[in-house]
């Protein structure tokens, strides 16, 4: 799969949403983000309703993204032997057939938390697939200079389904219980399988076969070491899945404890930071300009610490909701700018193991989920949520002194930076070149 129809009949730029195998896969993108918003909220309010334990809401959430560390750069690496397109269809195919098994245990009332445990795994190995070779695959098709746009498209979708999702979450729990949650689950999952149908056959990375697997993660290491913009932005990952992420994972516990919601409230509560990430991510498409990628990237992470700490010890619905929508925005630009400066950032040959180690990193979320949990155990719900944040803001501070580009305008492209042996030999053969010359 390549970068077609990049240009129309005049070699005027062709939009991305016109091109039809960007469109298949930035719906199937939405129709995946949609269930899965919809089951964190569903899964968080059901698990706090039969348990009364914060600890055990964080906990589906860890044990969501516990696969991304786990296994994220070996599914990337593994992805890329295989064609791509049929990747993402087993992927897809199995959250359906799981989400429809659910809705029947759900359904006949046997559903128990424990079950719920093992599909939140599951569904993480799942998602751990699709980060890395799906957004890969967008960047192929859309061409390197319409990255950007690509990626804030993407987070475009992924953001109107965090608000959508949360929505039909909490309103389908209150009316049908977590029966009708796991159907429409299996239904627009369904879906996202038919719209991949149609998508053509993807290219693999040949040359990953000689190396193997483990050839190729050393490699991918090897090359992050002359990557220094690119280690800020994994750095600034860690800091946002393990001290910012966490907070949403409470938004349940809050709305239900804090202020006294119902099912549904929740759901229009949680909904509001998909609405400000929807709205922030369609900013982002229209006016980020090139420069601006990196400074958008950090603030945002700063932005979104500042508003935890305000949305944990609010006591006005309108209020955290208005918190939320501001933490909405932030994501949006965090989560469009990390795919771009990420797949910017990396040589083309190595996009996919990068994208692989961006998973790994991501999957550092489950010690923030435990950490927060831990605290809700000991701590007031609020209080636990002040503290991650504020550790969160100390831990931003160490990155960006470590990695002060992050928050410059800086060049298109970060070079490899050359170990010094490879920077004398390559001087010492462009001046032979110009002897023989």
């Amino acid at each position: 799969m390549t970068a077609s129809g990049t240009a129309g009949p005049a070699g005027v730029p062709r939009p991305l949403l016109a091109d039809p195998d960007f469109l298949r896969l930035w719906l199937a993108g939405a129709c995946g983000a949609t269930a899965r918003w919809l089951e964190m909220l569903a899964v968080g309010i059901f698990v706090f309703e039969v348990t009364g334990s914060p600890l055990l809401v964080a906990a589906m959430l860890m044990l969501r993204m516990l696969p991304l560390a786990l296994f994220g750069a070996w599914t990337a690496e593994f992805a890329s032997r295989f064609d791509r397109r049929r990747v993402l269809l087993a992927a897809m195919s199995g959250l359906t057939v799981l989400s429809a098994a659910f809705a029947v245990l759900a359904f006949l009332g046997w559903l128990q938390v424990w079950h719920v445990a093992v599909g939140a795994f599951l569904t993480g190995i799942a998602w751990a697939l699709d980060f890395p070779v799906r957004r890969t695959l967008l960047a192929d098709v859309a061409g390197g200079a319409r990255v950007g746009a690509a990626m804030s498209l993407d987070t475009v979708a992924s953001s109107g389904t965090r608000m959508a999702g949360p929505l039909l979450g909490g309103g389908l729990y209150a009316a049908a219980g977590m029966d009708g949650a796991f159907l429409l689950m299996a239904v627009v999952q369904g879906f996202a399988v038919l719209i991949l149908l149609g998508l053509p056959a993807a290219a693999r990375h040949a040359s990953t076969h000689a190396a193997g697997v483990v050839g190729a993660l050393r490699t991918a290491l090897s090359e992050l070491r002359g990557l220094p913009a690119v280690q800020g932005v994994l750095a600034v990952t860690v800091v946002f899945n393990v001290w910012c992420f966490p907070v949403i994972s409470m938004v349940p516990v809050l709305g239900s404890e804090q202020l006294r919601l119902g099912p549904f409230e929740v759901g229009v509560l949680a909904s509001m930071e998909g609405l400000g990430s929807l709205l922030g991510a369609m900013g982002l498409a229209a006016f980020a300009r090139h420069g601006q990628f990196r400074a958008l990237f950090v603030l945002s992470v700063l932005l979104y610490l500042l508003v935890a700490v305000g949305f944990a010890n609010a006591t006005d619905a309108v209020l955290a909701g208005t918190l939320l929508f501001v933490l909405g925005v932030s994501m949006a630009a965090f989560a469009a700018m990390q795919s771009t400066l990420m797949l910017l950032g990396a040589p083309d040959s190595s996009r996919h193991r990068m994208m692989g180690l961006l998973s790994v990193f991501i999957g550092t979320g489950p010690i923030g989920f435990a950490h927060l949990g831990l605290l809700t155990a000991w701590l007031d719900t609020a209080v636990a949520c002040t503290i991650v944040a504020l550790e969160g803001l100390v831990a931003l501070a160490v990155v960006a002194w470590k990695w002060p580009l992050l928050g410059r305008q800086g060049q298109r492209v970060s070079r490899p930076v050359l170990p010094p042996r490879c920077r004398v030999r390559s001087g010492r053969d462009a001046r032979s070149r110009r002897r023989s010359a």
